[in-house]
């Protein structure tokens, strides 16, 4: 079993891929980056764990050809050898900025204790030993993730996507309990290319303080654009939202939200979005934000979950929940952005309450 074929594996893949609009060319542009979400890294260490938790006793068995010819690998050797040879200084660094899978942390703290080599770079000479560190280090981790102690913890990791993607999928359900339409809009939130450099600091406190301001002032713009459409904005007919902290490499920190609308009272989805990211832009970060309106382009996407969705559109529903839900959900199974100071990185808001004197669910005009 290879890394591809982990759950929701591809709600990860489609992270790394940051879109963004390009104001000089007017068009939307992509950012791919295999290093981004730390992908690399925790795909070839993903990989190695599933190679070594369905094998038993040793993988690295070295024969007479190896030490007279070229070295040749086996698949599952290749696999551990390609997570060995990650740059872990490297990791160390970006670890800061990401809560990761259990299996990474238990994958990385063996490595510190053995510190296998890759064979690949060493001389025939060196081989034996190589290989002996090498099945000491894939016992050592096979024993680790075989563990009670593991088990919960992984547990306990799962269980907070798992009740985010529940939590997420129930609040749409409930939204729509109570109106037959809404306009769905999604809109990613961040700041401008060289507002915020976190990785170009060297020493571990500057980034961690860095850190610290960066996230607590995303933070606090995002409850001032949430009160603002709550308080300023009665006529758009607001009804709930979603929000996601995220880190990438192009973007830095940014918010993936969505905002759910009375369809009865609004229309114009691409409009409103604009109208709430120029807002974002100029009063809340004082020009220093800028925005991405999926509704824009949302003819681009396969399976669209936005823009006017009736309670009776199957498809368009599932699109939203088994689609939108998951990429803002299941992707924190392997890696998610890390709050130092423990806050959330997920959050909705709270179900509108009826009315009592409305007997059943609102319908508008179809």
């Amino acid at each position: 079993m290879s890394f591809k074929d982990w759950k929701y594996i591809s709600a990860y893949k489609e992270k790394i891929v940051e879109e963004f609009y390009d104001p000089e060319s007017n068009e939307v542009a992509s950012s791919f980056d295999k290093r981004s979400m730390l992908f690399d890294s925790i795909s070839r260490i993903m990989g190695a764990v599933t190679a070594i938790e369905k094998s038993t006793g040793d993988i690295f068995k070295l024969d007479q050809s190896a030490m007279l010819g070229t070295l040749i690998l086996g698949e599952k050797q290749a696999i551990i050898v390609s997570a060995v040879a990650v740059d872990y200084s490297e990791l160390e660094r970006e670890l800061l900025l990401f809560k990761v899978t259990p299996y990474v942390k238990v994958f990385r703290d063996c490595y510190r204790d053995i510190r296998p080599k890759n064979p690949r770079v060493l001389k025939r000479s060196e081989l034996p030993n190589c290989f002996s560190d090498l099945n000491r280090f894939v016992g050592m981790v096979r024993d680790r993730i075989c563990s009670g102690e593991f088990k919960r913890e992984l547990s306990a990791h799962l269980r907070v996507s798992n009740k985010n993607y529940l939590g997420l999928v129930n609040y749409i359900d409930g939204l729509f309990s109570l109106r037959s339409r809404i306009l769905v809009l999604r809109i990613d939130f961040s700041y401008g290319k060289g507002k915020v450099e976190i990785e170009g600091r060297v020493n571990s406190s500057d980034r961690l303080n860095l850190l610290c301001n960066v996230t607590e002032r995303i933070a606090r713009h995002r409850i001032e654009l949430i009160s603002y459409l709550k308080q300023k904005c009665p006529e758009l007919g607001l009804l709930g939202y979603v929000w996601k902290l995220e880190y990438g490499r192009e973007k830095g920190h940014h918010y993936h939200m969505m905002f759910f609308l009375d369809g009865a009272k609004v229309r114009q989805d691409v409009v409103i979005a604009k109208r709430i990211g120029e807002y974002w832009n100029k009063t809340i970060t004082k020009g220093e934000g800028v925005y991405f309106n999926c509704n824009r382009n949302k003819e681009r996407y396969k399976h669209c979950g936005v823009g006017m969705i009736c309670h009776n559109e199957t498809e368009k529903l599932i699109n939203l929940k088994e689609r939108a839900a998951i990429y803002l959900t299941k992707a924190d199974r392997y890696v998610s952005a890390c709050m130092p100071t423990s806050k959330r990185t997920f959050g909705k808001g709270a179900l509108p309450k009826l009315k009592t004197r409305s007997a059943g669910r609102p319908r508008g005009s179809n």
